[in-house]
C-alpha cells in the first residue's frame, strides 16, 4: 500500500512539465509583446503619427502584456499547487483551485474588456459591438456569480492538502 501511494505522490510531479511549458510560453509571449511596444515607439518617433491612429495598436499591446501576466498566475498557480508554496506578494499567492480560478477568470474578463474597447476604437460594426458588449457583460455576470459560490465550496488547499511535501 505504501508503494501505490508513494507512486500516486511521484505522480504530482508530473505537474512540472506544463508549468515549464507554461513558463516558456510566457516569456516568449513577453519577448513578442516587448517587441511589439519597440516598434510601435520607433514607428510612433519616426512617422510622429498622432495618438488617435495609434490608440489600437497600444489596446492590442494592452491585450498581450495581460495575456502574459494570465500564462505567468496560472504556471505560478499550479506550481504552488502541487509542488510547494512560494514566498511571493499577496496578490499572486494561490491557496486553493478557487484562488486560481478566480485569477484568471479576472485576468481573461480584463482582456475581454481590452478587445472590447479595441474593437470600439478600430470602430467596428455598430450592432456586432452590441452583441459582444452583450456577451462580455454575461461571461462577467457568470465569472463574479462562480467567485461568489465558490467561497463555500470544498477547495484543495495548500495549507490543508493530504499531499506531503
Amino acid at each position: 500500500m505504501n508503494l501505490v501511494k508513494g507512486i500516486i505522490l511521484l505522480h504530482r510531479y508530473l505537474i512540472l512539465l506544463s508549468v515549464f511549458f507554461i513558463l516558456i510560453t510566457a516569456l516568449l509571449a513577453f519577448i513578442y509583446a516587448s517587441l511589439e511596444t519597440t516598434q510601435l515607439w520607433w514607428t510612433l518617433l519616426r512617422n510622429h503619427w498622432h495618438i488617435n491612429k495609434v490608440d489600437f495598436h497600444f489596446i492590442e499591446i494592452i491585450e498581450r502584456f495581460l495575456t502574459v501576466i494570465a500564462l505567468l498566475i496560472l504556471g505560478i498557480g499550479l506550481y504552488e499547487l502541487f509542488i510547494e508554496p512560494m514566498s511571493l506578494p499577496e496578490p499572486l499567492k494561490v491557496n486553493n483551485f478557487h484562488d486560481l480560478k478566480s485569477s484568471l477568470g479576472n485576468i481573461i474578463l480584463l482582456n475581454m474588456v481590452v478587445i472590447f474597447f479595441g474593437d470600439l476604437a478600430e470602430g467596428k460594426d455598430s450592432q456586432d459591438l452590441v452583441f459582444q458588449a452583450l456577451a462580455t457583460s454575461i461571461i462577467c455576470a457568470i465569472l463574479i456569480w462562480f467567485s461568489h459560490a465558490g467561497h463555500g465550496s470544498k477547495e484543495l488547499s495548500t495549507s490543508n492538502t493530504s499531499l506531503e511535501r
